[in-house]
């Protein structure tokens, strides 16, 4: 298959980039006379001509119209009577559910599952939509209900798309102006969806319905859950069958860390006889919802997702070309970028070669009370204004004697940090709450926050150190810290991938690349994105463990505070974090030394899903129940269950720390 070159026009489109290829057509990026990014669909050429593939493509553009649903990807136009027939649909920037998959698989972890309910919910709403069209009198199956055919943008949305093979419940499909629907149907019906998503009967080839398409979302849906594939494809229709009966008991296994409902659900959805399923979408999502986060919720926690698996891509596609530096960022009018390549997270590429020229100068920094702040480079500059140990108030001197504030230069206020609620406002605001350690231990008011599901800042300050955890819904998902220690280029710098002299360079040469280090260091080739998502994702995840051994400091919670451009991206399981925070203990036997003639009762917060009760932590319940000394609690459940002393005191501690047991005076 031709690849059409870059700038080529097809109709009203210039197209940009191919995105995909297959065996009846091509998908490019696009974009209108206006700017706006589009996604076109062309027929190879060989089938161009042919009125049956025309026929098809046409088809396919009036049901996928016909289905408009914020679910559903949107067709914007179609063309079938001149040399290039082509079909154009909404540009969904983000990723595909295959490519969440596969981040999630290379990275062993899984979609939390009232993430993963309420994408399959969100799925299934669009889909509802079209078997419920009336279309000749009956609705629409879509036939290929696949993960990578759910798409999933950058804020958050989950839309089904491709009804290339699509069709009504008659097993019919519009006739198109070609007039050969005849033969587009015949061509139709040889093509099949994915093996491992299509129901039993539609592997054998007899009549299906709307529960083939709800048996495909429940493959997506076991395979959220499981961080696998379900059914891995053998060589014919009948072993692939034969597989997924002994398939569906190991799959009992794997999902028996989910609520017995939960499981029984997936396995229902993938019951061999269709009477046995969901008979609708509707019925399905009614029995999703007790599982699923909610939707105002969970669509920035999958927004996250998205973001961080772009990041998280395995390769980085170069640029055609690469700019000159004087020349215009493209992506600063209306040029889409594209879904997958750097070039969709990062603007500009600059010459190596040219951005290795940067002068070495020094520059003395100035309090605004006159204070000698030291010597930096422009890099250091840089590096200390984006941690905010440089204001916008210093006066810097250059070595050609000149000073001016660093607000007022140009190449230096962009990476100040902005002062808003989340910095020096915070220090005289009210906040919702505070306290300090150790009467209050960061694993105390992690539990809280999480428990109580508040969105907002937590601040925790132990002089010098300044750190800020934002969280949505509960979840922390972003973090700051005002240490140079804590920054991603340090971190990479300590752990083997840069030089100083490279961290040096990119710190100086981010104004080029939005202000953003992480940007300039791939487009300048000193890392790939693969270094950087994981070096990015362990200091996130070292550095806010660290707040676990803190025996120190202050904490204090803003609600309603967002985080700020350039956060640290946290994927934590809260479940797992909640624990490391009970191991951090050191020295459990101190810790309770001065409490072992205390009381142990049952606390005010019950056992929940992020609080997992252990056999050892459902012992010291039960034995809370009869009020008895710590001493001899600990004592009894070691003897009984067999552990040291150090393990009972420190699984009370985190049952204690998330308010599951509390100590009280005799």
């Amino acid at each position: 298959m031709t690849t059409r070159p870059e700038g080529t026009q097809i109709g009203p489109y210039t197209l940009r980039e191919r995105l995909a290829v297959g065996g009846m057509s091509e998908v490019y990026l696009a974009v209108e006379v206006s700017g706006r990014p589009v996604v076109l669909k062309l027929l190879d050429p060989h089938n161009a001509r042919d009125p049956a593939w025309r026929a098809l493509l046409r088809s396919e553009a009036t049901l996928a119209a016909a289905a408009a649903h914020h679910n559903v990807v949107a067709i914007l136009d179609c063309r079938d009577d001149d040399e290039e027939p082509f079909l154009a649909m909404e540009y969904v920037e983000g990723v595909d559910l295959a490519f969440l998959i596969r981040a999630l698989q290379q990275t062993q972890r899984r979609m939390e599952a009232p993430l993963a309910c309420h994408a399959v919910r969100e799925l299934l709403t669009g889909l509802g939509h079209v078997h419920r069209l009336n279309i000749d009198g009956v609705g629409l199956l879509h036939r290929d209900v696949s993960p990578s055919n759910v798409l999933l943008s950058v804020e958050g949305t989950v839309k089904l798309g491709d009804f290339g093979i699509a069709m009504t419940m008659r097993g019919s499909i519009p006739p198109g102006p070609s007039g050969a629907p005849a033969a587009a149907v015949a061509a139709l019906r040889l093509r099949r969806g994915k093996v491992p998503y299509m129901a039993p009967e539609q592997l054998i080839g007899v009549s299906i319905d709307a529960r083939a398409d709800l048996y495909a979302a429940g493959v997506v849906l076991a395979e959220l859950l499981t961080g696998r594939q379900v059914f891995v494809t053998p060589p014919d229709a009948a072993a692939l069958l034969i597989a997924r009966d002994a398939q569906l008991e190991d799959l009992r296994e794997v999902l028996s860390d989910h609520p017995i409902g939960l499981v029984s659900l997936v396995l229902r959805s993938l019951a061999r006889s269709p009477g046995e399923r969901f008979q609708t979408a509707e019925e399905l999502v009614a029995a999703l919802e007790p599982y699923a986060g909610g939707s105002l919720e969970s669509r920035p926690l999958m927004a996250a997702l998205v973001q961080w698996a772009r990041m998280a891509a395995r390769s980085v596609q170069p640029s055609h070309r690469r700019l000159q530096p004087s020349e215009p960022n493209p992506n600063s009018g209306h040029q889409p970028p594209a879904p997958l390549a750097a070039r969709s997270h990062y603007g500009e590429v600059l010459e190596a070669a040219r951005t290795r020229e940067v002068p070495l100068c020094f520059y003395d920094v100035v309090t605004e009370n006159g204070e000698p702040n030291g010597r930096y480079t422009f890099a250091r500059l840089v590096e200390q204004a984006a941690v905010g140990m440089l204001t916008g108030r210093d006066f810097i001197l250059a070595p050609d004697g000149t000073s001016q504030r660093a607000e007022d230069w140009a190449e230096l206020a962009p990476h100040l940090v902005v002062r808003s609620v989340t910095t020096s406002e915070v220090a005289t605001a009210q906040a919702d709450w505070a306290d300090a350690m150790p009467t209050c231990t960061f694993l105390h008011a992690l539990a809280r926050l999480v428990l109580a599901e508040e969105s907002g800042m937590l601040v925790a300050e132990a002089s010098p150190a300044r750190k800020e955890i934002y969280f949505f819904k509960g979840r922390p998902t972003h973090y700051t810290s005002n240490l140079p220690g804590d920054s991603i280029g340090e971190h990479m710098v300590q752990r083997g991938p840069l030089n100083r002299g490279e961290l040096d360079m990119a710190l100086a040469m981010m104004s080029h690349f939005n202000s953003n280090l992480s940007t300039a260091l791939v487009q300048l080739g000193l890392v790939d994105e693969t270094q950087l998502a994981q070096h990015t994702d362990q200091l996130a995840r070292e550095r806010f463990t660290e707040l676990f051994r803190w025996r120190s400091g202050t904490l204090r919670f803003f609600r309603g505070v967002l985080s700020p451009p350039g956060a640290l991206l946290l994927t934590l399981d809260l479940s797992e974090v909640l624990r490391a925070g009970g191991a951090a203990l050191e020295d459990p036997i101190q810790h309770f030394a001065h409490s072992l003639d205390r009381c142990v009762k049952v606390g005010p917060v019950a056992p929940a899903r992020y609080i997992a009760i252990t056999p050892l932590g459902a012992e010291l319940l039960a034995g809370a129940k009869s009020t008895p000394t710590l001493t001899r609690l600990i004592a009894r459940t070691s003897n009984e269950r067999g552990v040291s002393t150090v393990d009972a005191l420190r699984e009370l501690y985190f049952l204690v720390e998330a308010g599951v047991l509390a100590l009280v005076d005799p």
